[in-house]
């Protein structure tokens, strides 16, 4: 008798806060899904997803459109010159500071 009081007891004791597993989320999310006379349609809005005939979201990478770059103007060209005169600059400064610290 004193058994059986201690396993209802055992079973009373679990906290209030203890999980019991409900609020973990299913590793494969079902879609959103609109039944239309016995039609199975899937509305997903969201590029770059498709939906499978289970009803399972497919995920993927979208592709950005692919255009032609223009020419650099003449004023644009002699920024990249200057730009790059002041990187050339810069590095050989450092290299000279890094020989005279060695």
């Amino acid at each position: 008798m004193t058994n059986e009081k201690a396993q209802a007891q055992d079973a009373n004791s679990i906290p209030k806060n203890a999980s019991d597993g409900s609020e973990l989320i299913p590793a494969e999310v079902k879609a959103n899904l609109r039944h239309d006379d016995d039609q199975l349609t899937s509305d997903v809005a969201i590029p770059g997803t498709t939906v499978d005939d289970e009803g399972l979201i497919n995920n993927f990478a979208t592709e950005p459109t692919v255009y032609p770059s223009t020419y650099p103007s003449p004023r644009q060209q002699r920024r990249y010159i200057f730009l790059g005169a002041a990187a050339i600059l810069l590095v050989a400064i450092l290299v000279l500071i890094s020989v005279s610290v060695s």
